[in-house]
């Protein structure tokens, strides 16, 4: 991916939820809320983008416009200005740590390994105003995003997506939560009872791991609108082994209950099974320095092939 520099205008952001009507497989913005309503295939994360009748006649949005929109509270984003996309290169950069490419003229990917750091606050993605033609897709990330793609501008008279013309990002602040995690490994023994011998140890890969002699173990940012997967590393004091397994992580709601589900699992081609499981969801700042037995959920003193962990949000120290 490029990496492309940003320029900004300072607003200051308080967050409040916009009004629209969801399923499965669209949203529907009311006429008074956008001056249109549209129906549009959602991106790879399941957002459905919504066609914005902004002030400017050559269908340019401002952030301000999508929070107006959406019903949230002035000052929701901090707002980009709008970057040109002509004969396959953007006209300015983007933070170093926001990544953007496009596809085919048309389909924009982005995403960030790390919030996006400005004057000591941290910001993730809110919204992506993706401009072609005469008017302008809204992709609207609730709680904020650090990574989608298939986003595209509206359709044209062909019924294909127009070309791609310029792209505006809506920041965020974020409130980011981190995903870590140790757990020893087992191998079955032969015998007339079953049993298992401790064999080592695997721990989440991902950012923060020192290739110096210790445990390697890394944390990876969990994204409320993507797919978390993240690898699970076999390694020993002096040396990380390789990849062993996944960790994936989802959200949904049950009943009253925001509930994150972390599911650990060992690839089929080998033997392993969990012993002792220690994971940290959290702050960064919480985790860090923080030893690996001091983590707040675990399952220690059975043996299994799968870990399933379903943590109400609430109980999370952010």
């Amino acid at each position: 991916m490029k990496k492309m520099m940003y320029v900004l205008a300072a607003f200051l952001m308080i967050a409040a939820l916009g009004s629209c009507q969801q399923d499965n497989d669209e949203i529907i913005l009311k006429k008074g809320d956008t001056g249109s309503e549209a129906t549009l295939p959602p991106s790879d994360a399941g957002i459905v983008p919504v066609v914005l009748d902004g002030a400017n006649n050559g269908g340019n949005v401002t952030c301000a416009e999508v929070a107006a929109a959406f019903e949230l509270e002035d000052g929701y984003f901090l707002c980009g200005d709008k970057i040109d996309f002509s004969d396959g290169v953007f006209d300015g950069e983007f933070p170093e740590s926001l990544m953007v490419e496009v596809k085919d003229g048309v389909y924009v990917k982005f995403g960030m390994d790390t919030p996006i750091m400005i004057d000591g606050i941290e910001y993730i993605v809110g919204a992506v105003i993706v401009k072609g033609g005469n008017s302008a897709n809204v992709y609207f990330y609730p709680g904020g995003s650090m990574g989608d793609e298939g986003l595209s501008a509206p359709l044209n008279k062909s019924g294909k997506p127009a070309g791609l013309s310029n792209l505006t990002f809506c920041l965020v602040k974020a409130n980011p939560i981190v995903i870590a995690l140790k757990t020893y490994l087992a191998v079955p023994v032969e015998g007339e009872q079953v049993s298992y011998k401790r064999v080592g140890w695997a721990v989440s890969g991902g950012l923060g791991v020192s290739t110096e002699y210790g445990l390697h173990m890394g944390y990876n940012y969990y994204d409320f609108n993507g797919n978390n997967e993240f690898d699970l590393v076999k390694a020993t004091l002096g040396a990380i082994e390789g990849p062993v397994g996944t960790i994936k992580a989802s959200d949904y709601w049950e009943e009253n209950e925001h509930i994150l589900e972390i599911v650990i699992e060992i690839d089929e081609e080998f033997n392993y099974v969990f012993d002792d499981t220690y994971l940290y969801v959290g702050s960064l700042a919480g985790y860090e320095g923080l030893d690996y037995k001091a983590f707040p959920w675990s399952v220690t003193g059975s043996f299994a092939d799968q870990r399933v962990f379903r943590i109400n949000l609430s109980e999370i120290t952010l």
